[in-house]
């Protein structure tokens, strides 16, 4: 098997280098570009992190703030579905509990502008940032009065 481009074959290069990593054939690897690709997924770990919380809190704004909307009960359903996501998110990656207090304040950021451009509500009628500590919203017990 020849060395396969990393910029035209992605999968095929990182079996590739995975195989000369196990063989210890140190002297062949791409280290440049595995560095590139570990910095890479960490920063993609980082950003699923924010969709997770940017969804669960653009679902509680809008359970609060339009509280007899008929579609409610696929609110709630994405509601659970994002607290499992993300629960189970920090515990496959313990080390984004560090950039969680950041996260929340991107997420609640543009969870104001998806809550506008769903209900039609204008994002300034909302909180200025994010009303709920990650702890309450994060409670299955927990969902926000109007």
């Amino acid at each position: 098997m020849g060395a396969v481009a990393y910029d035209q074959d992605l999968y095929s290069w990182s079996l590739e280098q995975a195989k000369l990593l196990r063989e210890r054939k140190f002297d062949q690897i791409d280290l440049e570009h595995i560095i590139e690709e570990i910095e890479d997924m960490s920063k993609s770990e980082k950003r699923a992190l924010e969709s997770f919380l940017e969804t669960l809190l653009m679902h509680l704004l809008k359970w609060q703030y339009q509280p007899f909307y008929i579609g409610k009960r696929s609110w709630a359903a994405t509601i659970v579905e994002q607290r499992k996501r993300l629960k189970w998110h920090l515990e496959d990656n313990p080390g984004l509990k560090s950039k969680l207090s950041a996260a929340i304040v991107r997420a609640y950021d543009l969870a104001k502008a998806g809550a506008e451009k769903e209900t039609g509500i204008p994002s300034y009628t909302f909180p200025e940032i994010c009303p709920w500590e990650y702890e309450q919203f994060m409670d299955t017990d927990f969902w926000p009065e109007p």
